[in-house]
């Protein structure tokens, strides 16, 4: 079971590699698409969904293409997620029902509630210089296949 969509698992990705690339230096949409081996139009649209937040900033021009708007350290998994996903999993009912909530839980409502909670806080805390520390170089080469 993934807790997060295909496309928030391309932009997870996406930031991690450009946290591998040296700071405002661009990298096409095209190249990262080919590490990340995802549709290049796809990837675009959730690029541009993580420039409104200020996660990402991109360059027009020959050498054009995006990159980390601010250090990896300022960026939390969260607001990833969120840029792509929407908050929605933090708040919606683990069964889906609508309407559950405190005047009428379903009866994982209060268990959830808290069990989401610790999610979003680890995902807030987390962010992706952790996540280069916890990578080996041999995940990142086999994961992301990122040469250029």
């Amino acid at each position: 079971m993934k807790l997060v969509s295909q496309g928030a698992q391309y932009a997870i990705s996406a930031v991690i590699a450009l946290s591998k690339k040296e700071q405002g230096k661009a990298v096409s949409a095209s190249d990262l698409a080919k590490a990340l081996d995802c549709p290049a139009a796809y990837l675009s649209q959730l690029l541009s969904k993580l420039k409104k937040p200020g996660i990402l900033k991109s360059q027009r021009g020959l050498n054009g293409g995006v990159y980390l708007a601010k250090p990896v350290k300022a960026i939390s998994v969260y607001e990833v997620i969120v840029a792509i996903d929407g908050d929605a999993f933090f708040s919606n009912c683990f069964m889906g029902i609508d309407g559950c909530g405190h005047i009428e839980p379903c009866p994982f409502h209060n268990f959830w509630a808290n069990q989401r909670e610790k999610i979003k806080q680890w995902l807030l805390d987390t962010n992706f210089e952790d996540a280069e520390k916890a990578m080996s170089q041999v995940w990142f080469d086999q994961q992301l296949n990122f040469t250029s």
